[in-house]
């Protein structure tokens, strides 16, 4: 070994061990005086790689650092230099940042973020299945792995933990939550009563909580963990909301004679804001992507300043029909003289007919996809620096009828992928990770399906909108999809895939139904609408603002 490399070792050792309490292991700590060798300040660079190795891994570090995990870590610091090195539009340079904030983690990256670096999109086959542990009160990783054809049991499996979801946030709700301060006062708070426990109890009033099921023919029953009841609904009150079969909620009302229970009111569980999730559940990350290298206030700070950026949401993109691909050139040219937006987030169905398994069809559907890919190459702006992600529909391939849906193959998106610099084929549903913003894409015409499927005639009185009880119904019930499996089937191992826990910041439900954009639960919705039905209509949503805005074409 030369001396230079000696020295080189000493100091990784001193920094690593002494400084950090952290053993590096000697294949780990041999790539650093590799990658090392001709660098001026090395402790400061070590110092850097210390940080971000600890950050990345959080709470989670270990005493022992082995080479794949460094390696890991360096990588991300060459991506972040690299980044900050080139020049785009989503650069924001902020002399004064360190004035405000008292974290100097922002040197490391020379005060040039760019947020184009923090936009992550997640496949929903590549999230983490979480299983949430009643007794323990905690989120704990499954063990068993997914799979597209999972056993029988998976089944009553996803009903219980659909259940215990929604049940713990409702038990910590304040008006469900039997706190200290209620203990010299029953009234003050509403206790939930398992239906097991009304065995007895004839002529009782009490609160139940369960899933809205039909056991048998014409008769709606509530069923929990332990045991079903027979509903009367012929006199309860309701609110806004599509009660369906699979849906959860909270009936009070008389357990009669007849062993029926009496509803005189029933509704939804209340939603849970995202910042109680998170203080109920700190440094738990449910897309699995892994921590930024970057401090949360100062991302949330770049999120917020750039007030500009946007992200253009079109929906049934028909890439057969020319009036379509007419209407995108003009979008795309306006947008490349104007404002780049960050991302086009473009959904199916990308053909008017459905996809048909043939030779003739497969020709013509990649040749469509080359269109587009010539398309927006001919915008070079658009085509360097912009996001396009492609969410399929459910007549797009392999579709079929079952969610989650996988990305479109990639055989049909060859020549797009090598047009388009930033292009990304995903999911349905799928997630994006904006900085500090988590927001949900789904694809599905969803209304219409609950609507049609209704156990109680909507309140039209109380809300005419259609969307209002779309909305509430979907962030109520925390799932995208509170249907029966008869009507919408779902890979019974990754019904993780469609929730909503934590509730999004934003939630993207693009559906056949008229454009709108409204918040609830603090969640912002957006439905573009049918692009080439509703007279090209879409819309675009500020992340920095959190708001959207519904655009025409002219």
């Amino acid at each position: 070994m030369s001396t230079q490399h000696r020295q080189v070792s000493r100091v990784i050792f001193n920094v690593f061990k002494k400084r950090h309490g952290l053993h590096i292991q000697v294949d780990a700590s041999r790539y650093l005086e590799e990658i090392l060798e001709e660098e001026l300040d090395l402790t400061e660079a070590l110092e850097k790689i210390v940080k971000a190795y600890k950050k990345r891994y959080n709470d989670n570090t270990s005493p022992i650092v082995d080479k794949a995990s460094l390696a890991q870590v360096v990588e991300s610091l060459q991506t972040s230099a690299a980044a900050a090195a080139a020049l785009t539009p989503f650069i924001r340079v902020e002399e004064d940042i360190d004035n405000s904030l008292e974290s100097l983690t922002i040197n490391e990256f020379d005060k040039d973020i760019d947020i184009s670096q923090h936009f992550h999109v997640v496949n929903a086959f590549d999230m983490p299945r979480l299983h949430y542990d009643y007794h323990q009160k905690m989120f704990v990783k499954s063990t068993v792995p997914s799979s597209l054809l999972a056993s029988a049991k998976e089944k009553g499996d996803m009903f219980c933990e659909r259940i215990n979801i929604v049940r713990q946030r409702l038990l910590r709700n304040e008006s469900f939550c039997a706190s200290s301060a209620h203990l010299s006062d029953n009234d003050v708070y509403l206790k939930i009563t398992p239906i097991k426990s009304l065995i007895g109890h004839d002529r009782g009033y009490f609160i139940l909580f369960g899933m809205l099921t039909q056991l048998e023919e014409g008769k709606l029953f509530l069923e929990d963990e332990d045991a079903n009841i027979e509903l009367d609904i012929s006199g309860c009150v309701y609110s806004e909301g599509l009660f369906t079969d699979n849906s959860f909620v909270v009936v009070d009302g008389v357990y009669g004679d007849d062993h029926i229970f009496h509803v005189e009111e029933i509704g939804f569980p209340p939603p849970e804001r995202r910042e109680i999730t998170n203080s109920t559940f700190p440094h738990l990350d449910f897309t699995g992507l892994p921590q930024p290298l970057i401090e949360q206030n100062i991302l949330r700070l770049e999120e917020t300043s750039h007030i500009d950026v946007s992200f253009v949401i079109i929906s049934d993109v028909w890439l057969d029909q020319p009036k379509v691909m007419n209407a995108l050139e003009v979008i795309f040219r306006g947008y490349a003289n104007a404002q780049v937006p960050l991302a086009f987030i473009l959904m199916g169905n990308f053909t008017k007919r459905p996809f048909n398994y043939t030779n003739n069809e497969s020709t013509q559907y990649k040749d469509n996809f080359s269109a587009l890919g010539d398309m927006i190459s001919s915008f070079p702006s658009l085509a360097t620096h912009s996001y396009f992600v492609f969410v399929p529909g459910a007549q797009d391939p392999w579709g079929r009828n079952t969610l989650p849906q996988p990305p479109i193959p990639d055989i049909f998106t060859s020549r797009l992928r090598q047009k388009v610099r930033r292009v990304i084929f995903t999911s349905n549903p799928c997630r994006i990770r904006y900085c500090t913003q988590d927001i949900v894409i789904f694809r599905e015409d969803i209304l219409a399906k609950l609507w049609r499927n209704v156990l109680l005639n909507p309140q039209l009185e109380i809300a005419q909108e259609p969307e209002k009880h779309l909305i509430r119904t979907i962030i109520d019930q925390g799932h995208l999809s509170p249907l029966s499996m008869s009507i919408r089937p779902i890979y019974w191992a990754y019904d993780h895939a469609l929730r909503l826990y934590p509730l999004p910041q934003t939630l993207i439900l693009a559906d056949q139904c008229a454009n709108y954009g409204a918040s609830y639960g603090g969640t912002h919705c957006i439905n573009p609408g049918s692009f080439p039905d509703s007279d090209f209509t879409w819309s675009i949503y500020y992340p920095g603002r959190r708001v959207s805005e519904k655009c025409v074409l002219n």
